[in-house]
């Protein structure tokens, strides 16, 4: 017998235990697991359960030099709440809050706030340092003021997942340790609630701060549906470049541009070959921008009107239960193909609007390939990352783009 122990890290196995000629060492180990409690088994002490109007929440106080106590409820019922299941790395989850403390410092914000907490690897900045750079460039840059999120408080816990492998002698125990944190946030509205126009101008606003963030040395390299979010001002829906915790800095010391990030639905591909899966691809902005017309395809071909679309009816289900390679191959033969299975709905002017970004990448890809056979990948990795603007331009001057580009009527 084994005993395997597991954090976000990952897995620690001990030696195996042979229970019938060491008898007495099993039935000691039996005899402490079975006076566990559940801070033992890995439940959190710091997160008080509680019931609020016949609810499960989950109290969470600690003191701020700033604020004095800060107290959140965490509405883990709440039907809002997003919830990532599984053994190992970051477990992002995103839950309803209310806090006395807080409502103080923002009035206005009693029910429209949500805290994000996630298990962030120890040795990245942390995603409020990023935050502070994005809002030192939203200062001079209209195009990302007001179109990132605003963090209302965050808290770092201080005991890694490396702690124990140190205790224990494992061999580089702090190579992906995990430290967690809580953000809190103003509550923002997913992109999937819009179509056609509307989806159309939020995603591109999304795309300028992406533009922008990047030539200020502030690198995304998550572009997804669930990071892209919007609300309202003024009678207009603003777009919200969200989820800053896989993202890097150019002036962070060490490599970055190789690492292997992304939600594999919606990376470039490029990143989901098998060099790209070793880290033999550096990342780079039109992978990013790659990434924003597979988010499109993917809002706009799965729901109507906000709606999921019901299985047999959406494309792309298997897309998020594939490896990464084999992801890319399906991937690969529809950006070729532009096929979608018998029945699925489509709106026209959108349907001819991905056709336009598509073929727009795939013209650029068969360049791309000509050029690395002639030149090699260093250098034409330098030309692009030197363009980001004309790559962009590549696809705004198609025609389908100046259609949903008019202003409305």
């Amino acid at each position: 017998m084994w005993v395997w122990y597991y954090d976000r890290q990952g897995i620690i196995q001990c030696s195996g235990i042979n229970f019938i000629q060491d008898l007495p060492r099993f039935m000691v180990l039996l005899y402490a697991l079975q006076r566990f409690e559940l801070h033992n088994w890995g439940r959190n002490k710091d997160f008080v359960p509680v019931q609020v109007e016949g609810k499960q929440c989950h109290e969470f106080k600690i003191e701020d030099k700033d604020l004095g106590t800060v107290d959140l409820l965490f509405h883990t019922s709440h039907d809002e709440r997003v919830t990532h299941y599984g053994l190992q790395s970051r477990a992002t989850n995103v839950v309803p809050v209310t806090s006395e403390a807080l409502t103080k410092k923002y009035p206005d914000l009693r029910d429209d706030m949500v805290a994000k907490i996630f298990w962030g690897e120890e040795s990245r900045t942390s995603e409020p340092e990023i935050l502070k750079r994005v809002e030192e460039v939203a200062k001079a840059h209209n195009s990302v003021r007001g179109h990132i999120p605003e963090l209302l408080w965050h808290h770092t816990f201080t005991n890694p997942t490396s702690a124990i492998r140190e205790a224990l002698g494992v061999p580089e125990p702090t190579t992906g340790s995990r430290v967690l944190h809580i953000l809190v946030f103003r509550k923002l509205r997913p992109i999937t609630e819009l179509h056609g126009k509307e989806l159309f101008d939020v995603w591109y606003q999304c795309i300028r701060c992406h533009l922008t963030l990047w030539k200020e040395g502030v690198y995304h390299r998550d572009v997804s549906p669930p990071n892209l979010m919007w609300y309202w001002k003024d009678g207009k829906r603003i777009g919200v470049l969200n989820d800053y915790d896989l993202s890097s800095l150019a002036d962070e010391p060490g490599p970055r541009g190789n690492e292997r990030t992304g939600t594999v639905p919606f990376m470039a591909l490029d990143l989901l070959t098998e060099e790209g899966q070793r880290g033999e691809v550096k990342h780079l902005y039109r992978h990013d921008l790659e990434s924003f017309m597979w988010c499109f395809a993917w809002i706009s071909l799965r729901y109507k009107n906000g709606v999921l679309l019901r299985r047999g009816l959406r494309p792309f289900d298997e897309w998020a239960r594939l490896d990464a390679v084999a992801c890319g191959d399906k991937k690969f033969m529809f950006q070729s193909r532009m096929k979608l299975p018998a029945g699925t709905p489509k709106d026209e002017t959108t349907w001819k609007f991905l056709e336009g970004c598509f073929d727009v990448l795939d013209e650029l890809d068969f360049i791309r390939r000509r050029k690395q056979r002639k030149a090699g990948m260093v250098e034409e990795e330098k030309a692009e990352s030197e363009d980001m603007d004309g790559f962009l331009e590549k696809f705004t001057s198609t025609p389908a783009w100046a259609v949903l580009s008019k202003p409305s009527p």
